[in-house]
């Protein structure tokens, strides 16, 4: 109403979503499921990170359902819990595993001559990574980098700024399960196995998106 009482001003209505109290109501944080690129994009932003062969993301993107730039048709994609089914969800959750070297990279893709659109297969990709590692996404996480981000933070804080600087929820795990489980023989060791848990835990994120 007063979108329209203002003569359809983006810059108010903008003005008046960004000052309500709702929009940043607990319940309605948190519970957008990221499109497969989101999700990507978001976790190579979380984490210094760098593939030996970038082109295995064309692989992720056609696993998870949205090859970028080949939309399915001239409406896009449909987005929302369209991105959620028993399938993609399961690759969601296997991602971090991934990135973390500690599971296998072992699915292909359905074959899609339109979504292709000619260019290379799986079978294609997968020979250009190395013979002794072909099934892994082989990812080089810079972590030093990493926790220079948190140098200047006390030991007592480090859980709480790490999952506030990483999460936009509050997290499902309490500080003293990660605190009892960490490695805690130095401060860069428990900033990176705290770092990794919360990555980790980004997947399941979906699973909260879904139900709620």
């Amino acid at each position: 109403e007063r979108f329209y009482k203002s003569n359809y001003e983006i810059g108010q209505l903008m003005d008046d979503i960004f000052t309500s109290d709702w929009f940043y109501d607990e319940k309605n944080i948190g519970t957008r499921i990221k499109s497969p690129i989101e999700l990507l994009v978001g976790m190579r932003r979380m984490l210094p990170m760098e593939l030996a062969n970038e082109e295995s993301q064309l692989l992720l993107q056609r696993l998870l359902g949205q090859v970028l730039f080949v939309p399915p048709n001239v409406a896009g994609w449909p987005g929302g819990k369209a991105w959620i089914d028993s399938t993609t969800l399961m690759y969601r959750l296997r991602l971090p595993l991934l990135i973390d070297d500690r599971d296998d990279f072992n699915i292909k893709p359905k074959d899609d001559d339109d979504l292709m659109m000619g260019k290379m297969d799986a079978k294609t990709i997968s020979k250009r990574q190395p013979a002794k590692s072909k099934n892994r996404l082989q990812v080089d996480v810079d972590w030093n980098a990493y926790t220079q981000n948190f140098t200047s933070v006390a030991r007592e804080k480090l859980v709480e700024v790490i999952s506030g600087s990483l999460l936009q929820v509050k997290p499902a795990f309490t500080n003293e399960v990660i605190t009892s489980y960490a490695d805690s023989s130095s401060k860069e060791s428990f900033i990176r196995f705290h770092g990794a848990e919360v990555f980790k835990s980004i997947g399941n994120r979906e699973v909260c998106s879904t139900r709620q």
